[in-house]
């Protein structure tokens, strides 16, 4: 069995970066289940998906690192239904200071490399991660706030 990290300040953020999405993109949010590993939101308008989203946080402002890595694995599963379900594949990446995102698709032609997280002692947390560049994250239309306006 696979354990579970997501907690409800997970759950949180990423409702309220669907608040933000929601006024940024003129689109409905709709939640997924909790426990669910592919996607966080669903974005809709006029009752029809539009996009998949899978939702990050990160606690540190953008110009930190030059590249934001995420699972490969939790990409090609973002661009898997959206391609089941015709609509997009989303990243999007609460930062300290920004939120950005970037087409799920798109993302797995950066380069790859093993790594993940080495600090809950879990093996499956190491694993192929893609290495997106920070300049090609794409700012949400009104996305540069203070974390302490969410």
């Amino acid at each position: 069995r696979v354990p579970f990290y997501e907690t409800p300040e997970d759950r949180a953020q990423e409702r309220s970066v669907g608040r933000h999405l929601s006024k940024a993109w003129d689109v409905d949010i709709w939640s997924f289940t909790p426990h669910t590993t592919t996607g966080d939101l669903l974005l809709g308008r006029e009752n029809e998906l539009k996009a998949i989203c899978e939702v990050k946080t990160r606690n540190n402002p953008i110009a930190q690192y030059e590249t934001y890595i995420i699972s490969r694995n939790k990409l090609e599963r973002i661009s898997q239904a959206a391609e089941t379900f015709n609509t997009k594949g989303l990243l999007v990446v609460r930062f300290d200071d920004c939120l950005r995102w970037h087409d799920a698709q798109a993302a797995l032609d950066y380069p790859t490399e093993v790594g993940g997280r080495y600090d809950r002692g879990d093996h499956n947390d190491i694993e192929l991660m893609v290495h997106i560049p920070i300049e090609k994250l794409r700012k949400v239309k009104n996305g540069d706030y203070k974390r302490s306006t969410y």
